[in-house]
């Protein structure tokens, strides 16, 4: 047990040096459960002139040069509450019920954002990500879910399992790394954390292939998007 704990105390030391949750988590993006292959336009930025243009993904080479254009690096976590028919419904405070199912994605993402014209007015997160899903049932209330350490520090408290995905980033190398599913315990965990810190350092190797994708997504006011396309067009 000591020696589980102090791998868990490594690897956070390892995260807070990499980036990863070492802020305070934002619920201003809600993650999709199932990231969408983005087949738009984005604000490139060229590798060699660092000017900005506004080109389509199928017109541009998806190598390390396209993460350039992802300048936004969001740790976020996103709680979503499993009914028995497989519904999904956002939990909007990080803290389980009794009894509850729950979904948690604790997502590391690259991205830009892209504003849609849409009936909910919506702006998109559109790049890669390196996250980690715990499904499981809350035996007892009351556990901070908005943390991975959370879990362990509650593990007698629920049972479930435990994953680490990867959206829109390949190579033979990270595919390498990708832990197998498994329950829900601290030394997965401890896995997990370490196989998300270790795929992060080779998103820029040169094999690499990027593969833009909707990650997540968040509501705007019809009056807030009107006012930025305004003063973007200044």
């Amino acid at each position: 047990m000591k020696l589980i704990k102090l791998q868990i105390s490594v690897f956070f030391l390892c995260f807070l040096s990499n980036s990863l949750f070492s802020q305070d988590f934002t619920s201003d993006y809600i993650a999709l459960t199932v990231p969408h292959h983005y087949y738009g336009k984005i604000y490139h930025v060229d590798s060699i002139s660092k000017m900005v243009t506004q080109k389509n993904i199928h017109d541009l080479p998806h190598d390390k040069n396209l993460l350039d254009s992802f300048t936004n690096l969001v740790s976020n976590v996103t709680v979503y509450s499993m009914k028995g028919d497989g519904e999904l419904s956002i939990v909007g405070v990080g803290v389980s019920a009794k009894g509850e199912n729950y979904q948690v994605i604790y997502d590391f993402s690259q991205t830009q954002t892209v504003l849609v014209d849409g009936e909910n007015y919506q702006t998109f997160l559109v790049g890669v990500s390196v996250r980690m899903v715990a499904k499981f049932t809350a035996f007892k209330g009351k556990i901070n879910l908005s943390s991975p350490f959370g879990l362990v520090a509650n593990i007698d408290k629920l049972e479930g399992s435990l994953e680490v995905r990867v959206s829109g980033i390949g190579s033979r190398k990270i595919n390498d790394l990708i832990p197998t599913t498994s329950d829900l315990s601290p030394s997965s965990i401890a896995t997990a954390l370490q196989a998300v810190a270790t795929i992060k350092s080779h998103i820029y190797d040169k094999e690499t292939i990027i593969t833009p994708q909707v990650l997540a997504f968040s509501r705007v006011t019809q009056d807030l998007e009107k006012n930025i396309k305004d003063t973007n067009n200044k």
